[in-house]
C-alpha cells in the first residue's frame, strides 16, 4: 500500500509567503479599478452604524473615524454583541455597515437585522457565487437576499483566505475598501487614493532590532509588550496587535494614545517591565511624542523600539500593516510556528458560530 505523500507545506508558511508576495499586485488592482458605483440609498446615508470583529473590528473602527471627521456624515461604532441588546428603535433612520471578510456566523447576528435599518452595507470577500463554490448554499443565499433588497455589497480580496490562522490579504484590502468608499460619497473632503501613495508603503520593512530582539528572545515579547502610537491611527490599530496573537500565539498587546501612555501603563511597566514598540508617523508632533517616549522609558532601563511610517496620516497604516506582517512572518517562520494546527482549532464554535434567532 502507497503512504500518503507528505505535505510540502506542514506550518502553512509557504502559502503565507504567497499571499504576502501578492499584496502589491491585489491593492493596485484595487487602486487602478476604483470603487464601483454605489447604489443610491448609500450615497444618500447620513447615520451609519458600523461593525465587525476580528481583523474587521480594526476595518469597522476605521470608517467610523473617516466617516466622522472627513464627512458631514456621523457614525457610531457597534460591536456585534450589540446587535443582541439594542432597541429596535436605536437603529431607525440609520444605515447599519458590516466588515466581514467570510460573513462569519457571528457577523449575520448584525446581519439578521438589517430590515430596521434604512439601508444595508457589507464589506465582504464573499460573493453568492463563491459561497455556493465553497459550498456554503446558507451563506450564499444570504448574500444574494441583501443583493436583491436593496443592500450594497461592497467586496475586497481575498475569497476563501482560510487554511492558516492569521489573514494578510483581507485586512490590508479591507482598509483600502473603506477609503475608497468614504472617498466617493458627496460631499466628502476625502479624494480617491493613488498607487504612489499606498504601493510603496507596502514595502515597509520589520525594523531590524526589533525583529531580532524578537528572534533572539522571544520570551521577553511572548511574556506581553505594549504598543504606542497616536491618533489617528490610536483608534483603528487593533489588527495590528491581533497580528501577533494570531500568528504567534502571544498575548495582544495593548494599544495606548502616547498621551494615554503616562496615564497608568507606564506606571504599571514599572511595576512589571516589558518591551514596548511604538509607531511613529510623518508629523513633526509625532516625533516629538516619540522621542519623548523613548527618553522616558530607557532613563527607567524600559526597552523601546520604533516602526516608522512616513506619509499621510489616513495612509499610514498601509506601511504598519506591512511591517508588522513583515515581522511576524519573520519571527513565526524562526520560531516554526504552525499556522495550520493551530491552538484550539476547531473548539471555538460555541462562540465563533454564535447567531442566536432573530
Amino acid at each position: 500500500m502507497t503512504a500518503p505523500a507528505a505535505n510540502p507545506d506542514p506550518l502553512g508558511h509557504a502559502l503565507l509567503a504567497e499571499r504576502l508576495a501578492s499584496l502589491p499586485a491585489i491593492l493596485a488592482a484595487m487602486l487602478e479599478r476604483g470603487p464601483a458605483p454605489l447604489r443610491a440609498a448609500s450615497t444618500a446615508a447620513r447615520r451609519f452604524i458600523v461593525t465587525g470583529t476580528g481583523s474587521s473590528e480594526a476595518h469597522a473602527r476605521y470608517l467610523t473615524m473617516l466617516l466622522n471627521l472627513h464627512t458631514d456624515r456621523a457614525a457610531a461604532y457597534l460591536p456585534l454583541s450589540g446587535f443582541t441588546l439594542a432597541e429596535r428603535a436605536a437603529f431607525a433612520g440609520a444605515t447599519l455597515v458590516v466588515f466581514s471578510q467570510g460573513v462569519s456566523p457571528n457577523a449575520q447576528i448584525a446581519l439578521r437585522r438589517r430590515r430596521e435599518f434604512n439601508h444595508c452595507i457589507l464589506f465582504t470577500s464573499s460573493t453568492p457565487a463563491s459561497a455556493r463554490l465553497a459550498g456554503k448554499p446558507e451563506r450564499a443565499a444570504l448574500l444574494q437576499a441583501i443583493g436583491d433588497e436593496g443592500g450594497e455589497l461592497i467586496e475586497f480580496p481575498l475569497a476563501e483566505e482560510y487554511t492558516t490562522l492569521i489573514r494578510f490579504v483581507g485586512p490590508l484590502a479591507g482598509y483600502l475598501a473603506a477609503l475608497q468608499f468614504a472617498a466617493v460619497l458627496p460631499g466628502s473632503r476625502l479624494r480617491l487614493p493613488t498607487p504612489n501613495e499606498i504601493i510603496p508603503l507596502l514595502a515597509a520593512p520589520a525594523p531590524v532590532d526589533l525583529l531580532a530582539a524578537m528572534k533572539n528572545l522571544p520570551s521577553a515579547f511572548s511574556a506581553g509588550f505594549n504598543l504606542v502610537t497616536a491618533a489617528p491611527i490610536s483608534d483603528f490599530a487593533q489588527n495590528l496587535a491581533c497580528k501577533f496573537m494570531e500568528g504567534l500565539y502571544w498575548p495582544c498587546p495593548p494599544i495606548s494614545d502616547f498621551l494615554q501612555f503616562a496615564h497608568g501603563p507606564f506606571q504599571e511597566m514599572n511595576a512589571h517591565p516589558k518591551p514596548v514598540v511604538i509607531l511613529q508617523g510623518g508629523s513633526v508632533i509625532e516625533a516629538e511624542l516619540v522621542e519623548r517616549s523613548v527618553r522616558m522609558l530607557r532613563e527607567v532601563g524600559l526597552n523601546a523600539f520604533v516602526i516608522r511610517v512616513a506619509g499621510d496620516p489616513l495612509h499610514a497604516i498601509f506601511g504598519f500593516e506591512a511591517a508588522l506582517n513583515a515581522l511576524v512572518f519573520e519571527v513565526m517562520r524562526h520560531l516554526r510556528v504552525d499556522q495550520v494546527n493551530w491552538p484550539g482549532k476547531g473548539r471555538d464554535d460555541l462562540l465563533y458560530g454564535f447567531c442566536p434567532d432573530q
